[in-house]
């Protein structure tokens, strides 16, 4: 029997390639996750190749070989499965053909098959195919659920009480058929009134035993929902926050919130369905032993039932899969549109597209309805299979038990007795196969709550450097590309910086200006070559604590939505006075904070609006300095400010005692650096101060002479 290929969701819009690739290598043996190949191979910015996938192939021991191809040639079935371009922009892994339908597995909304016209329309006629070589090595597949389930196990009390309250429920259960069967057959068949008012306090002590059990069960799963709330998400916002900054570039903002809001989901149906498991499977034999005891030939008919209704529910559970997870897609998608509408409202109003981006999310929202209302419509009709066994299982008993009855085989208290157990037993089973079907419907949301939890963290794990760095920093023969396959950013960039030096980088848009200074940061990591600061590379320095010293304004830089004051002394909670006035005057920015009502305490709000363009940069920059930084990074930092402000801060920052690194677009601020560094397609062409520079009438002076022209005409505009 021939293998199914096994299913990859794509995180992102780029990662189509690489997932068909991941899910080749597991259906020849090689599990490996998306997260390992990400991190091994990065991902270019337009997404992968042909080329580079066949390349990431023989890199992992499989033989490849790609070429266009007519589509009737696909039908064969040795050269399965094979990884398509599907309609030149995408890519499919096409997994059997059968009987003119062409089986599709795509990383973006999972499984579907094609008729043959689908099929050529949709088929880009370029094929990759691939079989493992001899250097091809085999990988065990790792099990998520295992993670997540650790999550219970680390609460052993709270399960032992789950699992012994429910047994002493279960125990209730079954005491009531035996009491049912006694009570028909020695009171209301002999007429014997004698023992009812015993039989009362029997059934008021039961009752209150059910409602007191009930209770704690409830009791102690809500302790054990919250206890998983707090690992689950702590362990996720944790590492969250000690992810690469490339991570985040890589993703959208609404995906994101939808991983962490998928936290709740995953623990609802762990924490009730994990003790559920245990227990519905110890209490099937049990109703099982008692059935058969009470009568063979009916005992073996309901288990022969449960058997057919168990395999029916566990059968679905592929398409249950499929459906979810076209659902969970187009509920990611809807989020996404709805986070970019709400960060990039002020672009939609001023460009009039409100209706555009409305008609938009108003397709992905019919599109999610249409999948939810598909999800629950067949889970209806999952459920409608044990409830219409559960409703016609006691007609049936009576019907087959009257007999057994009638000819004195059997008691009429036991087939009453029978009848109850029969519906006890029945309901353990479609448990156990919609419990299934949850959990199997769960793996679309713990794929994208591993995708983040498997990425691997920046390193924080170096011991605080005690001593304040001197503010020397070198790059030594660096080269930074964002993929193996990527074209290089930066190329052989080497330069040094001694302390307290102020050095300018200079070039036109896209020379790498700004990756420079986010390798600086430790945002990226350097392809080539090494950073170091103070001789140290930068490798070895713990993160967090070399950017606590490093003050930076970058182009993203942005406000929180808290006070005035909170968003400056952002790493340092206690802060004096003296301190806090003196550096926002450093940025130019103290009167304007004084004239709010509220001065200090003012509430910035989302993304700083209440504020100006240039005021927010001068937030920004009173935070940069507020730490007293041994490194200063400012990248167009002062972009939004005129040039009289400029000039202020410029004069200002001149007088600090650190290394100050600043990029810089408009060229009248930099004039006075010791050294500027001119960047033109991620290399340094010249290097020099500005007198050195304009004299060589090189590229350097042609940038100035066309800065300075444009200031220029600026000036007339608003003069």
């Amino acid at each position: 029997m021939r293998k199914t290929v096994p299913y990859i969701e794509q995180m992102e819009h780029s990662e189509c390639g690489i997932a068909c690739l991941a899910m080749v290598l597991s259906y020849f043996g090689h599990h490996i996750s998306l997260s390992d190949l990400r991190e091994e191979y990065g991902v270019p910015k337009g997404g992968f190749s042909v080329f580079h996938l066949s390349e990431v192939a023989k890199e992992k021991g499989l033989e490849t070989k790609a070429f266009k191809v007519d589509y009737k040639k696909l039908e064969e079935d040795e050269i399965l499965p094979a990884i398509l371009f599907w309609e030149r922009k995408h890519f499919v892994v096409l997994e059997k053909y059968k009987k003119g339908r062409y089986y599709i597995v795509d990383p973006a909304v999972g499984r579907y098959k094609l008729s043959e016209e689908e099929f050529e329309e949709r088929f880009s006629q370029i094929v990759l195919l691939s079989k493992p070589s001899e250097k091809f090595e085999k990988k065990k597949k790792l099990n998520p659920y295992v993670f997540l389930l650790s999550y219970a196990f680390k609460k052993p009390r709270l399960l032992v009480s789950i699992l012994l309250v429910s047994l002493l429920l279960q125990g209730l259960g079954i005491s009531l058929p035996l009491l049912t069967k006694w009570v028909t057959d020695n009171v209301l068949v002999t007429k014997d009134v004698t023992n009812l008012n015993t039989l009362g306090v029997v059934i008021l002590f039961i009752l209150v035993g059910y409602k007191l059990l009930s209770f704690a069960r409830g009791f102690f799963i809500a302790k054990l929902q919250t206890a998983m709330d707090n690992q689950m998400m702590s362990h996720f916002m944790h590492h969250l926050y000690r992810l690469p900054y490339q991570f985040f570039e890589n993703r959208s903002n609404g995906e994101l919130i939808f991983r962490a809001n998928s936290n709740v989901y995953i623990r609802q149906i762990l924490s009730t369905r994990l003790i559920t498991f245990v227990i519905d499977g110890i209490m099937l034999f049990s109703y099982a032993i008692l059935m058969f005891n009470m009568s063979a030939i009916l005992g073996l008919g309901v288990v022969g039932i449960g058997i057919l209704l168990f395999a029916l529910l566990i059968l679905s559970t592929n398409i249950t899969h499929r459906i979810t997870s076209k659902d969970v897609t187009n509920q990611t998608k809807v989020q996404n549109i709805l986070a970019e509408s709400i960060n990039g409202v002020s672009d939609i109003k001023v460009l009039g597209l409100e209706d555009r981006f409305y008609k938009e999310w108003k397709e992905s929202f019919r599109l999610q309805l249409k999948s939810s209302e598909r999800r629950s419509i067949w889970t209806t009709t999952l459920n409608i299979l044990p409830s219409t066994i559960q409703f016609g299982l006691p007609i049936f008993l009576l019907w087959c038990g009257g007999y057994l009855v009638v000819d004195n085989a059997i008691s009429l208290g036991t087939l009453v007795a029978f009848s109850t157990l029969a519906l006890s037993f029945i309901a353990p089973i479609s448990s156990l196969g919609l419990g299934y079907t949850e959990i199997i419907s769960l793996k679309s949301y713990i794929q994208r709550l591993y995708d983040v939890i498997k990425s691997k963290v920046e390193n924080q794990s170096f011991e605080k450097e005690e001593t304040k760095l001197k503010g020397e920093v070198a790059f030594q023969n660096v080269s930074f590309k964002y993929s193996r396959f990527s074209e290089p950013i930066l190329k052989d960039i080497s330069f040094h910086v001694k302390p307290g030096e102020k050095i300018a980088i200079v070039g036109d848009s896209g020379s790498g200006k700004s990756t420079i200074a986010k390798l600086l940061l430790g945002l990226y990591k350097p392809s080539s070559g090494g950073i170091y600061y103070d001789q140290k590379n930068i490798e070895e320095h713990n993160l967090l604590n070399l950017r606590n010293q490093i003050g930076t304004v970058l182009q993203e830089t942005k406000l929180f939505n808290k006070s005035v004051v909170d968003n400056i002394s952002m790493q340092h909670q206690e802060l004096d006075e003296e301190t806090l006035i003196s550096t926002c005057q450093r940025a130019d920015i103290l009167q304007d904070i004084m004239t709010c009502p509220l001065g200090f305490q003012t509430t910035v709000s989302e993304k700083g609006v209440n504020f100006s363009g240039g005021q927010r940069q001068r937030l920004a920059l009173a935070r940069a300095l507020i730490n007293e930084p041994s490194v200063l990074v400012l990248d167009e930092a002062t972009s939004a400010l005129d040039n009289l402000s400029e000039e202020k801060i410029d004069a200002s920052i001149s007088e600090l005692n650190c290394t100050r690194i600043i990029i810089a677009h408009r060229l009248s601020t930099i004039i006075n650096a010791d050294r500027i560094l001119v960047l033109r397609d991620g290399e340094i062409v010249e290097e020099g101060n500005h007198a050195t520079l304009i004299n060589q009438s090189g590229y350097y002076a042609q940038l100035y002479h066309a800065n300075k022209k444009g200031n220029i005409e600026d000036e007339k505009i608003y003069a």
